[in-house]
């Protein structure tokens, strides 16, 4: 098995492009950055020429944390999440859980927030959770190939601290 250890990205270079290759094959993180404007600030948070998203949208959907929320660890099958932070400050933790992946078992850590904007792309078989670390709520929008089908959902899940995945969350 691949050490474990989490990877945390926080180093970006001046053009807002990270300096980093990501740590599970298949996971990329595209960063944003705002468009200040004089009434506040505009970010695309999604765009059909980028190679990142690479689909055809099917299903938007707005999630909110309460303060401190953790949601349980959750994978997919077919579906490939387009994550991104627009409000508050969220913990998105990975873990790949694909046995032939060249990155299995590899973890990493991505902060998203309204001020880092970031696009995170979480392939089939990668486990992901989210936490709030704000005292307020916050906020993610999730850009799917998939519709969801609530008859057979392609959503398995684990509770964190069950010791069933690594204790990043």
């Amino acid at each position: 098995m691949p050490e474990m250890g989490t990877k945390d990205r926080q180093t970006v270079m001046p053009d807002g492009r990270r300096s980093e290759q990501p740590a599970i094959a298949g996971v990329y993180v595209r960063e944003l950055g705002n468009v200040l404007t004089r009434s506040g600030f505009m970010t695309e948070i999604c765009r059909s020429d980028w190679a990142e998203v690479g689909i055809t949208v099917r299903q938007v959907n707005w999630v909110c944390l309460n303060p401190g929320a953790v949601t349980d660890w959750h994978v997919h099958r077919r579906q490939t999440d387009r994550i991104i932070g627009v409000g508050g400050s969220i913990r998105l933790a990975l873990w790949d859980g694909r046995e032939q992946s060249p990155t299995c078992g590899a973890t990493e850590v991505v902060r998203l927030s309204a001020l880092r904007p970031v696009l995170v792309v979480v392939p089939p078989g990668v486990w992901h959770g989210l936490r709030n670390e704000s005292g307020d709520m916050a906020g993610y929008v999730n850009v799917i190939d998939q519709l969801y089908e609530h008859e057979d959902p392609d959503n398995w899940r684990s509770t964190p601290g069950s010791g069933d995945m690594p204790d990043i969350l």
